[in-house]
């Protein structure tokens, strides 16, 4: 296991107390990054934590596996529907009223048919409890998530080692990828529906200005309309702004990070704006106090760039500009904490977050950096210690 059993028990306890909170029977989880972090494995078809009673997962397949990598769980094994109600049965589960769903990530199909497992149970949504359960990160946790830094922060280096004239932006983000890939990265997971990239972004000028749906300010112009994300089979241009927004995964924990480069010298103006994000990221970060406001975060972004003259393409021109200047990592790239406006919720010590302040530039592109810190009490920890100077190749 890659935690201990008394940290699961810890997450399975305040889980717990939240059902009880809400006078909430039972949960059933099956998304990935749920999966994993009360258990410690992505096998298992279902985890089902009660206000009462033991813990267990479900699966059909792959047992022995499960029970090495959730060793701390009761394991239940099925075979048909007769099979699962008869351990819905002995966990009294069939005479509960109300179950709890992740419903941003549950079909319809998996819900009905569980809650007439317990004679159509009431379905609750605790999609958002379950994300900020997982807000406030371990001792443990940060360890991955600074060993992640550690080898995203070799992002610069692969940058400058494998660019040449004349290369696509898929060429160059293809290094990149095989360098994160044999180092240990995983698979960059999310919370929005239909989104899916590989490891990340590199895009150049005008590509980087290209429409998306997903809530961020860059996803580059991706290789057909059916994969509309990422790199583009564009040659890298001269004097360009190339934007680098990656994410590394270890042991299921994410870390985000932006880089900037030009094949050779870039336009003032484009400098200037790099300079500008450094500012005010660099601010934001010396905002990052236990006890203040995630929107305080957003709000002090928000007038740096106004006093700077960047208020118009701050985090996105027009229909695209996003209203956020950064948000939590763990087990998925875009969790709680969300610096944005509207978001009172206060900050807390050992939350690990990314800070990405970007820009778009009429008829230039998106310039812009990020890096993930940890909360102290005294101040934001860096993990992602790359080179921040702006890479001329």
């Amino acid at each position: 296991m890659i935690f201990s059993a008394a940290e699961f028990e810890q997450r399975i306890d305040r889980l717990t107390s939240i059902l009880k909170e809400k006078s909430i029977d039972a949960v059933v989880l099956n998304q990935s990054a749920d999966l994993f972090y009360y258990t410690g494995s992505v096998l298992p078809l279902y985890c089902v934590i009660a206000s009462e009673g033991d813990a267990f997962v479900l699966a059909r397949k792959s047992s022995a596996r499960i029970m090495d990598e959730a060793a701390h769980m009761k394991f239940e094994f099925f075979n048909n529907s007769k099979d699962l109600q008869n351990i819905w049965n002995a966990h009294s589960l069939h005479v509960v009223k109300s179950l709890g769903f992740n419903l941003n990530a549950t079909s319809y199909s998996v819900v009905n048919r569980i809650i007439q497992l317990s004679d159509n149970a009431e379905p609750v949504d605790l999609s958002w409890d379950l994300r900020m359960l997982r807000m406030v990160k371990s001792n443990d946790e940060i360890e991955i998530q600074k060993r992640a830094g550690k080898l995203a922060a070799q992002l610069t280096d692969v940058i400058v080692d494998k660019f040449t004239p004349g290369m696509t932006e898929l060429e160059l983000s293809a290094h990149i990828e095989h360098f994160f890939r044999v180092n240990g990265n995983g698979i960059v997971t999310t919370n929005q529906e239909g989104l899916v990239i590989a490891s990340g972004v590199c895009s150049a000028g005008l590509n980087t200005l290209a429409g998306n749906k997903f809530d961020g300010i860059c996803s580059g112009a991706g290789i057909s309309p059916a994969l509309p994300f990422g790199a583009s089979f564009n040659v890298i241009p001269s004097h360009t702004p190339i934007l680098f927004d990656f994410g590394f995964v270890l042991d299921g924990y994410h870390v985000d990070i932006t880089r900037m480069a030009s094949h050779g010298e870039p336009s003032q103006a484009v400098i200037n704006a790099y300079r500008a994000m450094q500012q005010i990221e660099k601010s934001c970060v010396a905002a990052l106090i236990p006890g203040e406001s995630w929107e305080s975060v957003y709000k002090i972004a928000l007038t740096i760039s106004e006093k700077l003259g960047y208020a118009d393409g701050f985090m996105g021109l027009g229909k695209e500009k996003v209203r956020f200047v950064g948000h939590g990592v763990g087990v998925q790239l875009d969790e709680p904490p969300f610096f944005a406006p509207k978001m009172p919720q206060l900050i807390e010590e050992n939350m690990v977050v990314a800070i990405e302040p970007k820009v778009s530039i009429p008829g230039i592109g998106v310039v812009g950096i990020e890096n993930t810190y940890v909360i102290r009490k005294g101040e934001a920890s860096l993990i992602t210690s790359a080179s921040q100077e702006f890479i001329i190749l």
